[in-house]
């Protein structure tokens, strides 16, 4: 990087620090790219390094004041039961879709077959502030008019669990980082290039079939994961963070 284009984004990182809200007023790269007189990669480079710092800004609202969630990984617990260990997190659940869609090639190796699947997606909201946007892909087969039910701030496990005899049993999950673009800055309200977590699940129940894969999208400065571990042999409770 030269000179000029490192003295451009120290110029608009020091602007940002002053004015969080100019990030908010502005939404897009290229608003803001106009606004300093800058370039859309320069734009680019100061937020990732402000990210970096601990820096993300949203609509509205600047999330440096929030709290911070921790997600226990080895437990088969649903993602608003591990929020809502706190007795004043209120948080409401938005279906922004849910249909049946054929099978994406890429989730065919998984399920072990072509069938249709459900498709859900979510937004997660504490105070009008976005915590999450997720896509989860259920049997169509195992999950029959699933597609039908308002799932509007109801926990899809839960519901799971009441109305289909399916328990869930084990999984894995893969946190990846990327940066945010189209329904996920949209629905994160977060500008385009904000780095954002990618959780991406594959669930099986207790007779060791698959029955769920999710994507999960959250600000990465809203969440901490670890695992509880005895020993490599045995999971429990003792704590292990990870970044």
């Amino acid at each position: 990087m030269e000179y000029r284009e490192i003295a451009s984004k120290t110029y608009v990182e020091e602007q940002i620090k002053a004015n969080p809200t100019i990030v908010s007023q502005k939404l897009t790269e290229r608003a803001l790219a106009e606004h300093f007189g800058v370039s859309r990669t320069t734009i680019r480079n100061a937020l990732n390094d402000l990210a970096m710092e601990g820096y993300v800004f949203q609509a509205e609202t600047d999330v440096e004041k929030h709290k911070i969630f921790e997600i226990n990984m080895l437990k088969m617990s649903s993602f608003s039961e591990e929020v809502k260990k706190e007795d004043d997190i209120d948080i409401n659940i938005k279906v922004l879709s849910n249909q049946i869609i054929n099978m994406p090639a890429e989730l065919r190796a998984f399920f072990g077959s072509n069938e249709k699947l459900i498709r859900i997606i979510r937004q997660r909201i504490l105070n009008k502030t976005p915590l999450s946007y997720e896509i989860t892909y259920l049997s169509s087969n195992k999950f029959k008019g699933l597609e039908q039910i308002d799932l509007n701030n109801i926990s899809l496990y839960q519901f799971l669990k009441d109305h289909y005899p399916v328990k869930p049993s084990h999984g894995r999950e893969e946190i990846t980082y990327e940066l945010a673009a189209e329904d996920k800055a949209k629905y994160l309200q977060v500008i385009d290039g904000t780095p954002i977590y990618k959780v991406s699940s594959n669930n099986f129940d207790d007779n060791f079939q698959p029955f769920e894969h999710t994507e999960q999208y959250l600000v990465g400065n809203r969440f901490k994961y670890h695992l509880s571990a005895k020993n490599i042999f045995n999971y429990g409770e003792k704590k292990s963070e990870i970044v």
